[in-house]
């Protein structure tokens, strides 16, 4: 048995049947970033200048470690370059452990991270999983200064660390793999889910009060992590890349080995930009919510009106006035800061009529008619660049579910995307045609949004097919899973065949599946399957040798259709084949699985209390498995939910409960305005 604490080891000794271990002492640091870590270790280690840097892994694989120490690496001396410190410790422990509810935790000099989010198996790893470990190395390195070597003064301001980190892990491993286009993958994830968390009225503030422990866990959400590194993303496009990097220099320098506040921060940017950093940042984080911009076109001017972008309108939660940077125009207009309600904006005739190009800043536009309309061309012909295209679809998809838009509107509108090849589009066209059609599954008018999306995603796999290309781009690996599943889903008769001939060949003949197409295969043959590929399911997850690999087969068993089959897969879950931080992904996927929509609730009402005194208290599988509610639960359940968890209390999980609650009665009302426009 080995110990690893903060810090390196200064001496061993035996006493009787005892190991007794002594470290150096650690610098100032915060208490609840202490680790200390027992048992039987393999180490993989290489050194940076004197920094002595090791891959932590249990018996057996140490091996798969050999990516993530390459990647530290290459990480810990970008942050070193970009901050202008250097790490402060004597050695960086990468630590895979077993069982780890979070993701990962950044405990200085000793980081600890799942199995899966540390270890790379050349054979058996996607290139989802490549891409994933990597993001979480570079999060958690950053926190070895944003976090560790400053801290802040207490948890209204976990943002700075969380949404420092989701920024500079996008910034820094973009530096290393601009290939693999992870800007835009962060619009249309960590803006994605920002947005629609933050058009709920049960949202909160960047900067929220803390009042009791168990409000801590709540706070770790796409606020504090997504939210935050958008509006970081505003500030630095504000400010500019040089003011916001000295600007950070200057702030880490001033308060290492401290605690610090927000102010603080605004204060070193402010002063090296030379720009009202202070006012504008405080009308982001003070407040909930973000803006809604209506933009009009008057005569040779852009009127443009901001007002609170809500998903369930009422006037008691409509104020809100933010300073907001605005461009209008597409090739690298000046900025301005919008800090009243409306405001005009000349148009020269040249200027395309683009407000917000690239996404800059965190608001939604609501364009009149006559500028939608002058816009569509510019989509279908790619005059436009790949952000603003889909932008201006993805603003009008989520003003449809708003109700304040037909989804007539935005079917027509996306006409223009059947011959779009860039990913960002295409991914998030696609990812709602398929909400639209899964939360229509039910309903008479099905068959319309069933072929609009059929053919759809058709187009999509004509270009992509089953197999990847030589040199293909690094997100057409990442759709085509997408893609081909949901066209399975959609009752392609020919991509089920396929599925099922690649998973008999896999069974029958131990025939290697690609890792990127491994789980949409499992999926598939699920979907499309009956007891007999349950049972084969289940023995290629106990024959697993990875939890990679485990984890693709758990969330493949969720899919079938028969009710049956969905019980045994719940029921497998409670058994102790099944980790306890793997919990919530069967859940979730059942939850989303119309097949599953009719067992889930009274199934989560008879095994709630186990469920608890598996996961215990203050965990975040708790929130992701009381938020996967809305996926199945309509607007006549709210009472009956709510008075369910009144009785059976979760200490962390009420914030969560109320903005489920919300979606409910969202996606409720957006099927009741679905029925008037197909019926």
């Amino acid at each position: 048995m080995t110990a690893i604490s903060n810090m390196p080891q200064i001496s061993k000794k035996k006493t009787g049947n005892k190991n007794h271990y002594t470290f150096s002492q650690t610098p100032i640091m915060s208490t609840y970033l202490i680790y200390l870590g027992v048992g039987e270790f393999e180490f993989l280690s290489s050194k940076l200048g004197k920094v002595l840097v090791r891959i932590v892994t249990t018996k057996g694989n140490k091996s798969k470690g050999k990516l993530a120490l390459d990647l530290t690496k290459k990480f810990l001396r970008y942050y070193e370059t970009y901050f202008g410190i250097k790490y402060p410790l004597p050695k960086l422990d990468m630590i895979a452990v077993p069982d780890f509810a979070a993701g990962a935790m950044e405990n200085w000099g000793a980081i600890t991270f799942r199995e899966t989010i540390l270890l790379y198996d050349s054979k058996t790893s996607s290139t989802k999983t490549k891409q994933y470990i990597a993001e979480v190395i570079s999060h958690e390195l950053a926190h070895q200064w944003f976090g560790n070597l400053v801290t802040m003064k207490w948890w209204n301001d976990l943002w700075l660390n969380e949404s420092f980190a989701t920024y500079m892990a996008t910034k820094i491993v973009d530096a290393f793999y601009p290939q693999w286009d992870l800007w835009d993958q962060f619009l249309e994830s960590s803006m994605g889910a920002a947005m629609a968390l933050d058009g709920l009225k049960t949202s909160h503030p960047i900067d929220v009060k803390v009042r009791k422990p168990s409000e801590i866990r709540e706070i770790f959400d796409s606020i504090s992590y997504d939210k935050g590194g958008c509006i970081l993303r505003m500030l630095e496009y504000y400010v500019g890349s040089k003011n916001f990097k000295n600007g950070l220099h200057s702030y880490l320098t001033k308060y290492k080995y401290k605690n610090a506040a927000g102010q603080d921060l605004w204060n070193s940017i402010g002063k090296t930009s030379k720009k009202p950093v202070q006012s504008m940042m405080n009308s982001w984080i003070k407040q909930i919510g973000f803006p809604l911009v209506n933009v009009e076109k008057k005569n040779s001017k852009l009127v443009l009106t901001q007002k609170r972008f809500l998903l369930e309108e009422d006037k008691k939660h409509q104020k809100g006035l933010w300073q907001i940077p605005i461009t209008v125009g597409t090739k690298n207009p000046p900025t301005k800061l919008m800090i009243k309600k409306t405001e005009s904006f000349s148009l020269q005739k040249q200027i395309i009529p683009v407000v917000n190009s690239s996404k800059k800043s965190f608001f939604r536009i609501r364009y009149d008619e006559e500028l939608l309309s002058s816009l569509k061309p510019l989509v279908e012909n790619n005059t436009l660049n790949n952000i603003d295209r889909w932008n201006l679809q993805n603003d009008l998809f989520t003003i449809c579910v708003s109700g304040n838009e037909n989804i007539s509107k935005y079917l027509d509108f996306t006409d223009a995307y059947h011959q779009e090849k860039n990913y960002l589009s295409s991914a998030n066209v696609a990812n709602n045609l398929n909400f639209l059609y899964l939360i229509s599954f039910h309903e008479t008018f099905v068959d319309d949004i069933k072929q609009y999306a059929y053919d759809y995603f058709r187009n999509l796999f004509d270009r992509l097919g089953w197999d990847a290309k030589k040199n293909e781009k690094h997100t057409d690996t990442l759709l085509r899973g997408t893609v081909i599943l949901v066209l399975g889903k959609l009752e392609d008769q020919e991509i089920l065949d396929e599925a099922e001939r690649r998973f008999d060949a896999h069974v029958k003949n131990k025939k290697i599946i690609k890792p990127d197409l491994s789980e949409v295969v499992f999926s598939l043959a699920a979907w499309n399957g009956n007891e007999q590929t349950f049972e084969k399911l289940i023995k290629l997850y106990r024959k697993a040798s990875t939890q990679e690999v485990k984890l693709r087969v758990l969330g493949a068993i969720c899919y079938f259709k028969d009710e049956k089959l969905l019980f045994k897969t719940l029921k497998f879950i409670l058994t102790n084949e099944v980790r306890s931080q793997n919990l919530a992904l069967p859940i979730i996927r059942i939850a989303g699985n119309p097949y599953g929509k009719k067992i889930m609730w009274p199934w989560l009402k008879k095994n709630w209390r186990l469920l608890n005194q598996k996961f215990g208290h203050g965990n975040p599988i708790a929130n992701r498995i009381v938020a996967s509610i809305s996926l199945f639960a309509n607007d006549t359940m709210q009472k009956e939910i709510k008075n369910f968890f009144k009785k059976n209390p979760t200490p962390g999980t009420e914030m969560t409960l109320a903005q489920t609650l919300e979606r409910i009665r969202i996606h409720s009302r957006f099927l009741k305005h679905l029925k008037t426009q197909f019926q």
